[in-house]
């Protein structure tokens, strides 16, 4: 079953930015040194999975070099990348004889010498990846005997060494300037007698580039490995969550309790609310894509999608006002919900788009109708207290607020998660601080 993804909740949590040049998810990983391996690692943020033996196995890999690998792989990127280039274009490959080989010199040279020119570059580019690889593959069958090489390293690796180790390629780092014969010879073994086993040597070093990239940002982010549990555990907790494009980042701790699947959240404005969701979303989507994720630790069972409800606006094209799409967002996940009951699910503030009654009665009605889905979970925020106070003795349901505290009669930010609910109120101390109502009154001395 494929992991239930859609472009509002890539939105929501800046998977690839909105704007060319944003930040994004994908920018803060994009240090892959080839072109193959960042189309890999778009590929890999573009699907998260469902099946945990995926998910660990990448996990594994990506801690295995976090924990065992520093140096990177000796390979020129322009050499990496035409060797790639060669194995897709040159022209389907016969083996060669020595007459055949000066033959096909000579006609490249009176014609246009284009694929011959191609063959040689190839052949020479892809002599230097494969040195790189053996190099390296030398110094990962010195860490493969450590109990914490994950299985499919060592397989990789013993496949590495063993290609490596056929007579047809032992003299890769002896060979200087090559003949027209040798290179017929080699361009035959790599395009034909080899072409899979070459095809998929390439493809690794895509995956080490990958996994050496991200495990690089691990370590500057401070970022940790999630522990993932199977299905039936019904388990989400989270210690020193933090959102990884805020500097200084307050972390926070949450999960949900033992028969809780709802958290609910108050707080006043600019406390912290939106910026713990989408940090709380980034992680669940990370976990799943088998990453690292901004947090001191994590714990959750694998989840079947994820669904966000932060920066939703109007459809015009549509007709819908605010209100409208907010509604249609809730019948969505309610739709998903039918189909796919193991839905992480993330609103804030709900029913912002209409007024205080139908606001309080809407999220009234909705968290409770969601908290009966045991089998998912939700966070809803709200800045409408007195849901809070109509929810309190529903078991299902966590409550937690963003702690503002009071110094020279100013509120203070600290932008910590606490158990309980909120009693600020700061919308009219924001609006005196900011002096509207004075700016407003002195338009009318200029009438």
């Amino acid at each position: 079953m494929a992991f239930e993804i859609d472009d509002q909740t890539r939105k929501d949590l800046d998977i690839f930015g909105v704007q060319q040049g944003s930040m994004s998810v994908y920018t803060l990983f994009d240090q892959c040194r080839y072109k193959g391996s960042r189309l890999k690692l778009h590929a890999y943020l573009s699907t998260p999975l469902t099946d945990l033996r995926t998910i660990k196995e990448r996990s594994e890999a990506i801690q295995f070099f976090y924990s065992h690998i520093n140096e990177e792989l000796d390979i020129e990127r322009e050499d990496f990348d035409f060797a790639n280039y060669y194995m897709k274009h040159a022209l389907p490959v016969r083996k060669p004889t020595k007459y055949s080989a000066m033959g096909r010199k000579l006609s490249d040279i009176f014609t246009s010498g284009a694929e011959y020119f191609l063959i040689n570059k190839g052949v020479q580019s892809m002599l230097s990846v494969l040195k790189g690889l053996h190099a390296f593959a030398r110094i990962m069958n010195d860490k493969v005997d450590s109990e914490s090489c994950p299985q499919l390293m060592r397989k990789n690796n013993i496949q590495i060494l063993e290609l490596l180790a056929k007579t047809e390629f032992t003299k890769i780092h002896s060979i200087k300037k090559l003949t027209a014969y040798e290179v017929a010879v080699l361009d035959y073994q790599f395009r034909s007698a080899y072409r899979k086993d070459i095809k998929a040597a390439l493809s690794m070093i895509e995956d080490y580039d990958v996994f050496l990239t991200v495990a690089n940002v691990a370590r500057q982010h401070d970022f940790s490995f999630p522990e993932m549990l199977p299905e039936t555990e019904n388990c989400l907790e989270i210690k020193g969550l933090f959102h990884p494009f805020v500097n200084n980042a307050v972390r926070n701790d949450t999960s949900f309790d033992k028969g809780q699947n709802l958290i609910f959240i108050t707080g006043p404005n600019m406390a912290g609310k939106s910026t713990f969701l989408k940090a709380f979303g980034v992680a669940v989507y990370l976990a799943h894509v088998g990453f690292p994720v901004p947090a001191e630790n994590m714990r959750l069972n694998v989840m079947s999608g994820l669904c966000t409800t932060i920066n939703i606006s109007d459809n015009l094209s549509s007709g819908y006002s605010h209100f409208y799409a907010e509604v249609m967002r809730i019948k969505y996940v309610a739709e998903r919900l039918r189909e796919n009951n193991r839905l992480f699910v993330i609103f804030d503030e709900l029913f912002r788009g209409t007024n205080v009654k139908d606001a309080f009665d809407g999220t009234l009605a909705v968290a409770s109708a969601f908290s009966e889905i045991r089998s998912s979970f939700f966070i809803i925020s709200s800045h409408i207290t007195e849901v809070a106070e109509e929810l309190i003795d529903n078991k299902n349901i966590g409550f937690r607020y963003f702690e503002t505290l009071e110094e020279n009669g100013h509120p203070v930010y600290t932008y910590k998660l606490r158990s309980g609910v909120s009693s600020e109120r700061l919308g009219m101390y924001i609006i005196k601080r900011e002096k509207i109502i004075e700016m407003i009154l002195k338009a009318k001395d200029v009438e």
